[in-house]
């Protein structure tokens, strides 16, 4: 699609070395969102979740990538497989659930069962239908230092865009909590908000952190025995979630396995105000401009 007017006439700013004035409709305008998610939501790869949310074969959980819903599923030999969570008979969503077991998943509206591979097994249609046509959409999913990582575009994925390398306790790691904060921001103001505080999601109060960017919206904050696996998800143009899952080292004492009763994303995310468009400078913008210029 091409690109929206308020875009555009960000590229232009740019060239110049005038301040940078956006256009409003940049944070709230619909099409603009729609260019997003086609140019910068679905780059590869994104952080989903740790492995242990796929311990065992017959299990899978359901995230969200902006406004898509994906389900990652382990099958009964073990292989993974990301699908899109929507039924190809009506367009609803095959799961809803959180995460599960089984070797189906089912579509509560019609019924329609599917193979945890995507591959429709209930009802059985003609077999003049190319089979390929009779399953839910796929995306690339890979598996790295204990991270699932999910690709939310159906074209070729890179692997070389896998940040690293992650310590290497990361992948016998355990879960300690996952959180969702939601905000009525648009994402480009979240993202640029949390950007110079990492001291939020800080895996140590005494520094000696470790940051890798998993893509433009994930990314994880590492040290010798914690981790935080941050999570930027537009829903909307004027509505973004913030997910945080928190791991730590195998044998980590119970003191700090713990998560501590005070969450201070929330505290700070609580007490911000809307931010303004001008804190949103050049370096940003700059940022944003070489990705939804990307041919």
């Amino acid at each position: 699609m091409d690109l929206p007017a308020s875009v555009t006439l960000l590229g232009e700013q740019l060239d110049g070395a005038r301040e940078i004035v956006p256009d409003p409709v940049l944070f709230t305008e619909a099409g603009v969102f729609a260019a997003e998610r086609e140019r910068i939501f679905a780059r590869p790869w994104m952080a989903a979740d740790h492995v242990t949310r796929l311990a065992e074969d017959g299990r899978y959980f359901r995230f969200d990538a902006d406004s898509r819903s994906i389900v990652v599923t382990r099958d009964a030999e073990g292989r993974l497989h990301a699908l899109r969570n929507v039924c190809i008979h009506a367009g609803y969503p095959v799961c809803d659930a959180e995460e599960g077991a089984g070797e189906r998943l089912m579509c509560p509206y019609h019924g329609w069962e599917y193979a945890l591979d995507g591959r429709l097994v209930e009802p059985e249609l003609s077999s003049r239908i190319d089979p390929s046509r009779l399953r839910m959409t796929s995306y690339p999913v890979s598996l790295r230092d204990g991270l699932l990582f999910v690709a939310p575009s159906t074209g070729p994925a890179q692997h070389e865009s896998i940040a690293g390398p992650l310590p290497a306790w990361l992948a016998d790691g355990k879960v300690t909590a996952r959180k969702v904060h939601s905000t009525n921001w648009n994402w480009k103001f979240l993202l640029n908000y949390l950007g110079p505080r990492p001291q939020l999601f800080a895996a140590e109060p005494s520094g000696g952190d470790s940051h890798f960017e998993f893509g433009p919206l994930s990314r994880i904050i590492v040290n010798s025995r914690r981790a935080v696996l941050v999570r930027v998800i537009p829903k909307f143009a004027e509505r973004t979630d913030l997910q945080l899952i928190e791991i730590v080292a195998p044998e980590t004492p119970l003191e700090l396995a713990s998560p501590a009763a005070d969450d201070p994303v929330t505290d700070a995310l609580g007490r911000a105000e809307r931010p303004l468009l001008s804190e949103l400078g050049r370096p940003f913008f700059s940022w944003y401009w070489s990705l939804m210029s990307a041919a």
